[in-house]
């Protein structure tokens, strides 16, 4: 074991503990992924691709799409990577094989042409190249946390809502949802050697809307072998309620 080096996740940009909790209206009707995507009728704001970011060794551009605002220089708008570093979009941090931000979008170009991610409405918050992957099989795949329902039902999707983990091709295609509905996406990890990826998430279970010490972690392992993926849950905590169930039957 100790040759067996733990990889820790790279969503650590991505997630941030100082970010809200997340609130499940449970009040209200959750929808299902809107198709039309809304806030593009928004006339305060503008639809920007930023510049490609590309994974070392890679074939594929990403241009991250997001909505911003304009930034008034005299008598003309402006936008630029200092004008919205803080707003809608913020793909401006991109390190290694990490990008972040807020996009509604991303557009993948490659020698076939381009294509989006997808036509649903959602909030990407950031995503990562799962270099180890890559390296040792040459498949090449991104995961990604997205907000994809308005669990809180304040007509936003932002981090006030739940996080789903995501998983596409690297150019962009069979994009799927690998966490369970309504579960918050809690952290990932790969070890070195192993061609897996280990994922935490928490689910609501006593239906308060919070997400507490009172509500149960799920633990799920995605398994990629030469032809895609599969995804199985697992339980590590059997064993001690096994034993608890032995000293209290």
């Amino acid at each position: 074991m100790k040759n067996r080096i733990i990889i820790l996740s790279a969503f650590v940009v991505i997630v941030s503990c100082s970010s809200p909790k997340p609130k499940i209206n449970r009040q209200t009707t959750i929808d299902s992924v809107a198709i039309v995507d809304d806030r593009m009728q928004d006339s305060t704001k503008i639809l920007v691709s930023d510049l490609p970011i590309r994974f070392d060794s890679t074939d594929v551009l990403l241009h991250t799409v997001g909505l911003v605002e304009f930034k008034r220089r005299g008598k003309y708008s402006k936008y630029s990577s200092t004008s919205y570093s803080s707003s809608d979009i913020a793909s401006n941090y991109f390190k290694s094989d990490n990008f972040r931000g807020d996009f509604i979008n991303i557009i993948f170009e490659d020698s076939s042409g381009r294509r989006l991610l997808t036509k649903n409405k959602i909030t990407i918050k950031g995503g990562v190249f799962l270099r180890q992957l890559y390296d040792l099989t040459k498949q090449a795949y991104l995961l990604y946390v997205v907000y994809d329902r308005d669990t809180n039902g304040d007509s936003k999707l932002n981090s006030e809502d739940i996080e789903s983990l995501y998983i596409s091709k690297l150019n962009g295609t069979e994009l799927t949802k690998i966490t369970p509905e309504l579960h918050e996406f809690y952290d990932y990890r790969m070890l070195k050697g192993d061609n897996g990826l280990y994922y935490r998430t928490l689910e609501d279970v006593n239906e308060d809307g919070e997400l507490t010490t009172q509500d149960r972690f799920h633990y799920f392992y995605l398994e990629f072998r030469k032809e895609g993926y599969s995804k199985k849950e697992y339980y590590p905590l059997d064993i001690i309620k096994d034993l608890h169930d032995q000293i209290h039957p």
